[in-house]
């Protein structure tokens, strides 16, 4: 892990993201004391598409049709 000032910081982003992308924990510090870490994203697990689009159709499979008329009708009747 790399140790960097804030001002070192801001004066050289760039290249310091760059090493991040590489890698590499960087610890920024203000006046010697630990701030901030930057440090590369976790990878993510992308579901596989198909297999989610398969899931989701089991999970709806279920669900009955509905018919829009009868649920306004329903919506629109006066209750005692």
């Amino acid at each position: 892990m790399q140790t960097v000032p804030i001002y070192q910081l801001k004066n050289e982003l760039s290249r310091f993201i760059q090493m991040v992308e590489l890698g590499e924990d960087i610890s920024i510090t203000r006046r010697g004391a630990e701030v901030a870490r930057l440090v590369p994203p976790v990878q993510r697990v992308l579901p596989n598409r198909a297999e989610s689009i398969r899931a989701k159709r089991v999970l709806f499979a279920n669900v009955s049709a509905f018919n829009e008329r009868d649920i306004t009708a329903q919506g629109r009747r006066v209750l005692p």
